[in-house]
């Protein structure tokens, strides 16, 4: 049996972020494949969201995401790879989308987090992933944290998602320019975890 994970979203960061992102130009197309999709009610909660963000797309199944990406995944559906896959293909839409695509990001978020299955002992760890990448004009970036979970622990696995798309979103902020004054990274440290820092070749 595994520690229960201590992590406490930085709300203040979040808030900071989509403030700063009020005062950007950019143009953002987000794509969760399932676990994390909080993320998307975050961004998308606030007065205005529509100047920034143009498409919030939720692939959830395996189908679906073949669809959004127009093949099949080699490295699996929850992997770095296919993060970044999704992340330029939401890209070439936020392009597509914007009077300014210049100024288009897509950020993309694909994870493995606990769930309840039939017939499972819900007390056992299970291991999981979350990958997030984020294309912006000429810069693709990509965000790896695995840890291991209770079905117990799926809401604090959700904000952990939640965390790492807060990561690219300030990420993206900063290639154009914003000084972003919080770093979420330490509050997924202070947990006792790791996320690794993967720099993609652009499309």
């Amino acid at each position: 049996m595994t520690d229960k994970i201590e992590f406490e979203p930085t709300e203040d960061a979040w808030a900071c972020t989509l403030k700063d992102l009020c005062l950007s130009k950019l143009q953002i197309a987000m794509v969760v494949t399932g676990g994390g999709t909080g993320a998307i009610s975050r961004c998308l909660r606030r007065s205005g969201a529509s100047l920034n963000f143009v498409e919030a797309v939720v692939p959830y199944s395996r189908i679906a995401t073949q669809e959004y990406l127009g093949f099949e995944p080699t490295e699996g559906y929850a992997s770095q790879q296919t993060a970044i896959a999704l992340a330029q293909t939401a890209h070439r839409r936020a392009a597509a989308l914007s009077n300014t695509p210049q100024q288009a990001c897509g950020i993309a978020l694909t994870a493995t987090l606990p769930t309840s299955a039939a017939g499972s002992d819900a007390r056992l760890p299970q291991n999981c992933c979350v990958h997030v990448a984020s294309q912006c004009e000429a810069i693709c970036r990509g965000w790896s944290l695995c840890f291991a979970a209770q079905p117990s622990e799926r809401a604090v696995s959700e904000s952990i998602a939640e965390q790492i798309f807060l990561i690219a979103l300030q990420d993206s902020l900063h290639q154009h320019g914003f000084r972003i004054s919080s770093d979420p990274v330490q509050a997924l440290n202070a947990a006792g975890l790791t996320v690794t820092l993967t720099d993609a070749k652009s499309h």
